[in-house]
């Protein structure tokens, strides 16, 4: 009886290191206000900086690349709240906008699926081929998102409303957080279902505003909750 022979899978083309150096240089050669933050968690992140009312907004390339699959997941994030830099839940809210890059280029949703992965054929020049692509799609939509994205944040009366609202507000953030907490774990995490009494009286004054679309009008229980995890300068809920 022969010995059974153990075939290995080949080597990667490509390490993690050299992968980020695909990347930063590409970046740095197109898109080069958007510079690299870090690596954590599989995700290679890109981050640009705007002043936005006195907060920092951060417009950010997340991109996961998959050795064994030859593929490359990207999206893009427009945070007002700066503890949501590496937040990877995905949302088109008008605090903390988070969407799926070819999700956006193909159709209106924001949701990645089992086909928005960019994918190569597993070669050298095919893995390039997939980052060089990936790089052009963004210049494409990516920047274009994050342009309507400002725009639609200076010109949006219920964001503006609130931060007003908020920056009038004279609370221990720390206990406010600590009752949003209680609060969250009570509606099972259910933003909709939440009974704190500032956060009630918050939405009643966003839903007061005129002249709002029924589509606005349905953000404005998920927007007054970031409003005040922004005033808490914390991260209460991904």
């Amino acid at each position: 009886m022969e010995p059974e022979v153990l075939t290995l899978p080949p080597p990667p083309f490509f390490k993690k290191t050299e992968i980020k150096s695909l990347l930063t240089e590409r970046m740095k050669r197109e898109h080069p206000s958007f510079r690299f933050l870090t690596y954590a968690t599989g995700v290679f992140h890109f981050q640009r900086m705007k002043e936005f009312r006195g907060y920092d907004l951060k417009e950010a390339l997340h991109l996961v690349f998959s050795i064994s699959e030859c593929s490359m997941h990207a999206s893009i994030s427009s945070r007002l709240n700066p503890v949501h830099t590496l937040t990877p839940v995905y949302n088109a809210g008008f605090i903390n906008p988070h969407v799926d890059l070819l999700a956006i280029r193909n159709s209106p949703n924001v949701f990645p699926t089992s086909d928005t992965a960019y994918q190569s054929d597993g070669t050298p020049d095919g893995t390039v081929a997939m980052i060089d692509q990936l790089i052009h799609d963004f210049g494409n939509t990516g920047i274009p998102y994050f342009e309507t994205r400002w725009t639609n944040l200076h010109n949006n009366t219920l964001v503006n409303t609130g931060i007003d609202i908020i920056e009038s507000w004279d609370l221990d953030k720390t206990m406010l957080r600590n009752e949003l907490n209680v609060q969250l774990r009570k509606a099972k995490l259910v933003i909709n279902n939440l009974r704190h009494p500032l956060c009630k009286q918050l939405r009643a004054d966003l839903r007061n505003i005129p002249g709002q679309s029924p589509e606005a009008c349905k953000e404005i229980p998920r927007l007054a909750f970031e409003l005040m995890e922004l005033y808490c300068n914390s991260h209460i809920i991904s």
